[in-house]
C-alpha cells in the first residue's frame, strides 16, 4: 500500500539491485567480496552470502562485531544512454546512506555523506559517460569515526555500561543511536545503503515534498499548501504553472492553480504556495482509533515548467482534517484549589475534546535499518497496537526516522504519533560542523512527515533534560558547559527550524519534561519529574509492581515498563543449546542487558508466585512467570494512570516497549517475530475503552471506578462483584451497583470492604453490565499474594476445536477453541508450538466452566491437527 508518490516526466534511473541491469558488490580490504544489495547493508549482504551466519543466534553480536570495525566499498555498476545526458539537469540522490562515506563516480570524487538521516543529492552531470558507469560509495567504520570525534568534541558518557556489550561515542555521529547497542537490545554498527539510490535528469524543477496546513475558521476549512521545490543544486529562475487538486466527500474535487516565476536558493531547494478554502461540510474529521474514522483526502500537487518543452512533475498526498492541541494551562481550572490543581495540565485536545492518550513506545523494528522498513513487520506491529486499542505511540529518540509507509499505515489506523528527534540518553557535542549537520536532518525530516494527521507532537530529545539535571553521566562539574550546548542545540538549532516548517504542532524540548515549566526554568527544570507539568517516565523495580498504590502522580505518562523474558518458542531461534537454558548460563547472562535484570524479575515474581529453585523446570517456569509478573505489573501500573484522570487528571499511559529487536529480556509486550506476550494481551483488556477498574487499597478496602473513553456518556449501567472462593467456579456472593461516567473521564464508584472475609481464601471479580458496549473486560482483584492462597485445585482441562472454520480475507482462517474445565485457573496459557497462529485471548483467569475463544491463522489446518498442536501452562502452587 503506498499513498505517497512521485510521478514526473522526466526519466529517473533506479540503481536498486532489482533493477537487472545494475550489479553491486561489496568488498572490504581484507578481499572479501560479495553480492551487494541496494537498498540493504553490510550485516545483511554478509549473511546472505554466508559469510557470517544468522546475526541473532548465540553471541553472534560479539562474533560478527569486526565487520563494524573495518571498512567497506559498494561498487555499483550501471548503463547510461545518450538521451539520458540531454537533460541540464542530472542528480545523483541517495536517500539514505549509513553513515559516513566517500562517494566517487568514474573514479572522480562527487561528495561525502556523514547523517543516515539526511538526503543527499549531487550534480553528476560532467561525471557520467555514455555506457558503463560505475559509483564507489565507501564507507568509514562508525566505531572509528565516532571514537576519532570523540577526542575533539567529547560529550558523556564516555561509554555504555560494560553489560550492554555495546560500543561507544554514538552521540558523536548522526546514526541510528541504538546500533551501537541499548539496555534491550545487541550492538550491530552497520554501514550500507539502506534506502534507494537513484538518478533523476530532468531540465525545469521537481517537486520533492509537500507540507500542509489546515485551520478551521467559521464554517470552511482553510488549507495551505507549501510546495518544496528542487532546481538542481545550484540557484535557478523557474517559470510555470503550479496547480493542486483536493478530492472531497461527494465525491467532488477542488482545484486551484496560479502561475510560477520564482527563483530558488543557491542550494536549488525553493516553496510556492497555493491557498484552498474548503466548506467544513465536504469534509469528515480525521479521529485517533476507537474515537471515530480516519477520513484521507487525495491531494495532488502538479508543476509544468517550461526549460526544454513542458515538464510536469506530480506528487499525491493522503492528508486528514483535524484540530490537536497540546494544552497546558491552569491545572486548577479542571481539579480547583487542591493539591492536584497546583501547576499545569498536559493533554492532548483532539477535534475540541480532551482525549486520554493509550499507548506504548517504538523501538526499530529491525536492529537492522534496511530491514527496519519490511512493510509486513511494520503492518504487524502497527496491526497489533490497533487491536489492543492503542491510540498513539512514541517513535523514541534512539532509533529512526520511520518509513513513508509506517507513518501512512499510522494515519490509516489511527495512531497518532509523539515523534521524538533522534537524540536519546546523552550529552551531544554542539561545534558548528555537528550542528550544520543536524540542521539539514531536522529540515528535511519535518518536510518529509509534517503533511501527515497522525504526527501529534514533536520532542527534542529523550531523557536528556533529565540526564544533565540528574548527573547520570557524571556531568555536574561540567553543568554549565553541557546546558550551554544543550540549549545551542535542541533550542537555538532545532526549535526555529520546527516552528518555521510545521508552527501549528508543539515542539517539545524534551521526555520528560515538565513542559512549559521546563521552558521558563531555562529549559532544565530543578525537577523535571514534577508531578504537577508535563510528561515523566517512571521505572520502580524495588516495590512491588503488582500494588497501584506505589504509583507516582503524573500529568502524563510517557515511558514506564519492567521486564520479560521472551517465550522458549521465541528462544529457540536464537539457540538451540540446553545448557543455555539456564538463568547462570553464559548465554543468558550475555542477553540480559539491564544491570541486576533477572534479580528484578525474580524478585517481583517471589512477591506473589511459588516457584522452586530446585524444580527440573525452573526455567521454563521463570520465563512464563516473568510474562505473568510483566503482564500484571503493566496491568496495575497502566489502571492507576487510567483511575488518576479522576483526581489528578493524568491524561495519558504509553508504556515502554511495543517491540523488540532480538530473543532476548526486555520490556516489549510483543516478542522479536511478532509473538504476543501475555502483557499484549492484557493490553486489550488494560485499554479497553469502557473499563471497571478496581484499587485494592493498603487499608484493605477496595476503591472502584469507572472507565469511560468514549464520545457518550455512560448511562443505565450497573458493575457486578462476584466473590469466590479459591476452591470453587461458582460464586459465594455476588453484589450490583449502579455505574455511571461522564463521557471522556474516570470516576470512582465507590469502596468496598474486604474486612469480613478470609482472604488468602477468596478474590473478586468485577464486571461492567452496559448495552451496546461491544467490549468490556472483567477484571480481579487477588487480596493476598498469589503464594499465600488457599484451596486452589489442580484442575482438568479438555480442549477441543470446533470442526467448522471461516475465512477472512485479512486474517486467514479464524477457528472456535472450547476449554472446559472443573477448576479456577490462573493464568491459563495456550500455545500452538508446531503452528503460526494466535489465540486472541490468553492468559486467562479462568472462572466458569467452559470458555470459548478464537484461533486465526494464515493457512488452513484441519480441527483435528489444531487440536493436537495445542498446549497448555498455568499458574498452580
Amino acid at each position: 500500500m503506498q499513498c505517497t508518490f512521485i510521478r514526473c516526466e522526466f526519466r529517473r534511473i533506479e540503481l536498486a539491485s532489482w533493477n537487472k541491469h545494475v550489479v553491486w558488490t561489496l568488498c572490504n580490504n581484507n578481499n572479501t567480496q560479495v553480492a551487494g544489495t541496494v537498498p540493504g547493508g553490510v550485516y545483511s549482504d554478509l549473511q546472505k552470502a554466508g559469510v557470517i551466519s544468522d546475526i541473532l543466534s548465540g553471541f553472534n553480536d560479539i562474533q560478527t562485531r569486526w565487520v563494524a570495525y573495518d571498512t567497506w566499498t559498494y561498487t555499483g555498476h550501471f548503463e547510461v544512454g545518450h538521451h539520458d545526458l540531454e537533460t541540464s539537469i542530472v542528480n545523483l540522490v541517495f536517500e539514505g546512506v549509513d553513515t559516513v562515506a566517500f562517494v566517487e563516480l568514474n573514479d572522480v570524487p562527487i561528495g561525502t555523506t556523514h547523517n543516515m538521516f539526511v538526503r543527499y543529492v549531487f550534480d553528476v552531470k560532467q561525471h557520467l559517460k555514455i555506457g558503463k558507469n560505475e559509483l564507489k560509495v565507501s564507507f568509514a567504520s562508525p566505531v572509528e569515526v565516532a571514537r576519532n570525534r570523540s577526542k575533539k568534541h567529547f560529550a558523556a558518557p564516555d561509554c555504555v555500561p560494560d553489560v550492554y556489550n555495546g560500543e561507544c561515542h554514538a552521540n558523536q555521529i548522526r546514526k541510528m543511536q541504538a546500533s551501537f547497542s541499548w539496555d534491550w537490545g545487541p550492538a550491530f554498527p552497520s554501514v550500507g545503503l539502506w534506502k534507494p539510490v537513484f538518478i533523476e535528469l530532468y531540465d525545469g524543477a521537481i517537486i520533492r515534498s509537500v507540507t500542509t496546513h489546515t485551520e478551521q475558521k467559521e464554517q470552511n476549512w482553510e488549507l495551505r499548501i507549501v510546495v518544496h521545490v528542487e532546481s538542481g543544486t545550484t540557484k535557478k529562475h523557474v517559470t510555470g504553472y503550479l496547480s493542486a487538486s483536493l478530492t472531497v466527500d461527494g465525491p467532488q474535487t477542488i482545484k486551484i492553480a496560479r502561475k510560477v516565476d520564482v527563483v530558488t536558493r543557491d542550494d536549488g531547494t525553493g516553496e510556492l504556495e497555493l491557498n484552498m478554502t474548503v466548506s467544513l461540510n465536504d469534509i469528515s474529521l480525521w479521529w485517533p482509533n476507537g474515537f471515530g474514522d480516519q477520513t484521507l483526502y487525495d491531494l495532488e500537487v502538479s508543476l509544468k515548467t517550461h526549460e526544454k518543452g513542458e515538464e510536469i512533475c506530480q506528487k499525491s498526498v493522503k492528508i486528514g482534517f483535524r484540530t490537536l492541541e497540546v494544552i497546558e494551562e491552569d491545572a486548577s481550572n479542571i481539579l480547583g484549589n487542591t493539591t492536584a490543581g497546583k501547576g499545569l495540565t498536559f493533554y492532548f485536545k483532539i477535534n475540541g475534546y480532551p482525549i486520554f492518550m493509550k499507548g506504548s513506545n517504538w523501538i526499530p523494528a529491525n536492529i537492522l535499518p534496511e530491514l527496519g522498513y519490511d512493510k509486513s513487520t511494520v503492518d504487524s506491529l502497527l496491526t497489533a497496537a490497533s487491536e489492543t486499542h492503542m491510540s498513539m505511540l512514541r517513535v523514541w529518540g534512539g532509533g529512526v526516522y520511520e518509513s513513508e509507509y509506517f507513518y501512512e499505515r499510522c494515519d490509516q489506523l489511527g495512531i497518532l504519533i509523539w515523534q521524538d528527534f533522534l537524540f536519546a540518553c546523552a550529552m551531544y557535542p554542539a561545534d558548528p560542523e555537528f550542528l550544520d549537520n543536524v540542521t539539514d536532518e531536522i529540515e528535511q525530516t519535518v518536510i518529509r512527515l509534517q503533511h501527515h494527521p497522525s504526527i501529534a507532537l514533536w520532542s527534542g530529545n529523550n531523557e536528556n533534560e533529565v540526564a544533565l539535571r540528574g548527573n547520570w553521566y557524571n556531568t555536574q562539574a561540567q553543568f554549565s558547559k553541557y546546558k550551554e550546548e544543550y540549549i545551542k542545540l535542541y533550542v537555538d538549532t532545532i526549535k526555529p527550524i520546527v516552528e518555521n516548517l510545521d508552527p501549528n504542532r508543539r515542539y517539545l524540548v524534551s521526555s520528560p519534561s515538565n513542559g512549559l515549566e521546563s521552558e521558563q526554568e531555562g529549559y532544565i527544570a530543578q525537577n523535571p519529574y514534577d508531578p504537577y507539568y508535563g510528561d515523566t517516565h517512571y521505572y520502580n523495580y524495588l516495590s512491588d509492581n503488582w500494588d497501584l498504590n506505589i504509583y507516582p502522580n503524573t500529568r502524563f505518562a510517557s515511558e514506564y515498563g519492567f521486564q520479560s523474558l521472551p517465550s522458549l518458542k521465541t528462544m529457540s531461534t536464537a539457540t538451540k543449546n540446553k545448557e543455555d537454558y539456564k538463568l547462570d548460563s553464559a548465554y543468558s547472562k550475555h542477553r540480559q542487558h539491564s544491570p541486576n535484570g533477572y534479580d528484578f524479575i525474580k524478585d517481583q515474581i517471589n512477591r506473589h508466585l511459588k516457584l522452586d529453585e530446585s524444580d527440573p523446570k525452573y526455567f521454563d517456569k521463570f520465563v512464563f512467570y516473568s510474562q505473568i509478573s510483566q503482564a500484571m505489573a503493566m496491568k496495575a501500573e497502566t489502571e492507576f494512570y487510567r483511575q488518576s484522570q479522576a483526581n489528578w487528571y493524568t491524561m495519558g499511559a504509553l508504556y515502554w516497549q511495543l517491540n523488540d529487536v532480538w530473543q532476548a529480556p526486555s520490556w516489549s509486550s510483543i516478542e522479536y517475530g511478532g509473538k504476543w506476550k501475555m502483557l499484549h494481551y492484557y493490553a486489550k483488556s488494560f485499554f479497553a475503552p469502557v473499563l471497571v477498574s478496581p484499587r485494592l487499597l493498603l487499608t484493605g478496602a477496595v476503591d472502584v471506578y469507572v472507565i469511560n473513553d468514549r464520545l457518550v456518556p455512560l448511562v443505565d449501567s450497573k458493575i457486578i462483584i462476584e466473590f469466590y472462593n479459591w476452591s470453587s467456579l461458582i460464586p459465594f456472593k455476588s453484589q450490583e451497583h449502579p455505574a455511571s461516567a461522564e463521557m471522556l473521564c474516570a470516576a470512582k464508584q465507590m469502596s468496598i470492604s474486604l474486612a469480613e472475609y478470609s482472604k488468602d481464601e477468596i478474590f473478586l471479580k468485577f464486571s461492567l453490565d452496559i448495552e451496546n458496549v461491544p467490549y468490556s473486560p472483567h477484571n480481579f482483584v487477588f487480596p493476598r499474594p498469589l503464594k499465600e492462597i488457599k484451596g486452589l485445585k489442580q484442575p482438568h482441562i479438555k480442549i477441543t476445536v470446533e470442526n467448522n472454520s471461516f475465512q477472512n480475507r485479512f486474517k486467514g482462517f479464524r477457528y472456535v477453541v472450547n476449554i472446559e474445565v472443573d477448576a479456577v485457573i490462573l493464568f491459563l496459557w495456550l500455545e500452538t508450538n508446531s503452528l503460526d497462529g494466535r489465540f486472541l485471548d490468553n492468559g486467562f483467569i479462568v472462572t466458569q466452566p467452559r470458555t470459548k475463544v478464537d484461533y486465526i491463522i494464515q493457512k488452513h489446518v484441519s480441527a483435528q491437527e489444531l487440536e493436537r498442536s495445542i498446549t497448555y501452562q498455568y499458574y498452580l502452587n
